[in-house]
């Protein structure tokens, strides 16, 4: 059926923002929530108010916390549900049409990219660095105990001294052990997929031209052609090669019958590791190259309590296209002229591991 009558809930939510601990009027303010390995992030645009007082205005006395503070605290809210909790990145002043400033930051995440230490971690577990690194950011861990050394993982020296922020260790460590990285609001998880809870929800659904507006659908390449990933490790005097999920095809002189390769063969140098090693790696090279055939967006000029990882039920775009996808972005924003909307970024497939 196709909907040519769209039906929109009426909203009576709002958003409340905090700046410094301190609730905020607001021209307007959007969040990002993403999955996988990016940082989620704001954007508030505020009136600004020379000559007055308070947390929103200058004057010759005396300068407020957003001019003179470092890493101060911005929340968004809509009603009991806390959207992000993050820290100022870029204040950025427009006194062109009227005097106003965009406020733009990071949640959690942001804090464990700015962080880099020296550290060595060869001889530690997985879930230990884990562990360390959620404590620090004061993130209540949920971490999935692992038993093997660090330095097992490779000869590589990446495994002794670390020259990587706190969230890229995260997501290496992620990797060897086959598990997945996510910190949202106040909450670190470092395990297994299948233990993250919004995966288990029932799918939301959607209808195009009822409740929402489908913005795009892409079909990547992935989708339309297999591909191969060959990696290559020179390991104890000897060449190691695997490929996954399957060899090339090997076209002989002189056999006709023989079908040639088309599949699209992606090579890596993987050096230092063993050929079990070699195998994981691929593996997970693999998953992360073809996680999604199908992407798209869709938009709705209300409120949906949604998170990434939740799945989305699609209908009313045909066979093929109406399906369960994964929701990879989340985008709310609020105006005073338009009130609160959501936009959806979704694939048809969730990040695999291991």
């Amino acid at each position: 059926m196709i909907y040519k009558q769209p039906v929109y809930g009426t909203q009576k939510l709002f958003g409340e923002v905090y700046l410094a601990g301190q609730k905020i009027s607001f021209k307007e303010w959007s969040v990002d929530l993403c999955a996988f390995d990016e940082a989620d992030n704001f954007d508030v645009i505020v009136p600004w108010n020379v000559g007055g007082n308070g947390i929103l205005a200058s004057n010759a006395k005396a300068s407020t916390t957003l001019i003179s503070g470092k890493d101060i605290p911005v929340q968004i809210k809509i009603g009991n549900r806390e959207l992000i909790n993050g820290i100022v990145d870029e204040p950025d002043w427009d006194f062109t049409d009227e005097e106003k400033v965009m406020i733009s930051g990071r949640g959690k995440i942001g804090r464990l990219i700015d962080r880099e230490i020296p550290r060595n971690i060869k001889n530690r577990t997985a879930s230990s660095v884990a562990n360390e690194i959620f404590a620090y950011h004061k993130l209540k861990a949920k971490v999935t105990a692992t038993s093997r050394k660090i330095g097992s993982y490779s000869e590589d020296s990446q495994t002794a001294n670390t020259k990587m922020n706190d969230w890229e260790l995260l997501n290496w460590l992620a990797e060897w052990e086959g598990f997945v990285v996510r910190v949202k609001g106040n909450e670190g998880f470092f395990g297994p997929l299948d233990q993250i809870p919004e995966l288990k929800l029932a799918p939301i659904p959607f209808t195009y031209g009822k409740d929402c507006e489908v913005r795009s659908i892409k079909r990547h390449m992935s989708g339309a052609r297999d591909i191969i990933v060959e990696g290559r490790s020179y390991y104890k005097g000897r060449t190691i090669i695997e490929y996954y999920p399957r060899p090339p095809k090997e076209n002989k002189k002189g056999a006709s019958n023989d079908e040639p390769e088309t599949a699209l063969i992606k090579r890596y140098t993987l050096t230092g590791l063993s050929q079990e090693q070699v195998r994981l790696r691929i593996r997970s090279i693999y998953r992360e190259l073809t996680k999604c055939d199908i992407t798209g967006e869709i938009f709705t000029p209300r409120y949906v309590d949604l998170d990434t990882d939740r799945r989305i039920a699609l209908y009313g775009v045909g066979l093929g296209l109406s399906q369960i996808y994964y929701v990879t972005r989340v985008r709310y924003s609020e105006t005073l002229e338009d009130g609160i909307t959501t936009t959806i970024s979704f694939g048809n497939k969730m990040k695999e591991v291991g």
